[in-house]
């Protein structure tokens, strides 16, 4: 498929009323306390003056990252999400259109954060000249929390999947996964790593052991697999699963 192509129909996904930004809600959860956890670890002047959160869809996840910067603006090219967001704003909490692509960023931020957001730029010639747009938007000394999916970390699962039985799972057709390497290796021009976390142990139970165990009845089990993620995460640093969250503080 050619680039033009994908962009279209990926951008066609996320005009769609009907589509969610995230089925796993437990998942969801998840990737949000991890980032707020990061946030007021990493910070070093304790609450940020501004945060920006680039493509937020839906602004149900930046909601809840305002409680932790004085001041939270959301990007995203959807009208559809945009509007579904409008209804979350406050005296601190405003969402506007970035179409991060063909468009420049509007002001400086404190924290930067995405999530699942640059996997949706249709590929690495793209998705690296966004990178360079969000970086160039940071503060010296500001965090880019970057929660975005990587092939390597999607190829592992698969290969546990397939050692107890399980077919591979398929990326979805309107994302782009990265290339970890590349990406490390790219976003050196700008920061430096302060922290990584995935999420191996919930990957593992929910998508390994909860299928083998309960068949079609598998998500069913993801509420309490998260807890047993959350109180002994056991495979952190496995990069068992797509999703990693990178803290990097700017240059």
């Amino acid at each position: 498929m050619d680039i033009q192509t994908k962009l279209r129909r990926t951008k066609e996904h996320w005009e769609n009323p009907q589509v969610e930004s995230l089925k796993d809600s437990n998942l969801r959860a998840f990737e949000i306390e991890a980032i707020i956890a990061s946030l007021q670890k990493n910070a070093i002047h304790g609450l940020p003056t501004s945060l920006a959160d680039f493509g937020c869809g839906d602004g149900f996840d930046t909601e809840k990252f305002s409680k932790y910067a004085a001041k939270t603006l959301g990007f995203d090219y959807s009208n559809v999400m945009l509007s579904r967001a409008s209804k979350r704003q406050n005296a601190n909490l405003r969402f506007a259109h970035l179409d991060l692509i063909s468009d420049d960023v509007r002001g400086a931020y404190d924290v930067a954060v995405t999530k699942r957001f640059i996997i949706n730029l249709g590929e690495w010639s793209v998705q690296s000249k966004c990178i360079d747009k969000i970086a160039n938007a940071i503060l010296p000394g500001g965090l880019f929390v970057m929660l975005e999916c990587y092939r390597h970390g999607f190829e592992n699962l698969n290969r546990h999947r397939n050692m107890i039985g399980l077919s591979s799972l398929e990326e979805p057709y309107h994302n782009t996964y990265l290339d970890f390497d590349q990406t490390m290796t790219y976003l050196g021009r700008y920061f430096s790593v302060v922290e990584t976390v995935d999420f191996s142990t919930y990957y593992y139970l929910t998508r390994c052991v909860s299928p083998r165990v309960a068949g079609e009845k598998a998500f069913e089990m993801d509420a309490q697999m998260r807890l047993v993620a959350a109180s002994d995460d056991l495979l952190q640093g496995s990069r068992i699963g797509p999703q990693m969250l990178l803290c990097l503080r700017k240059n």
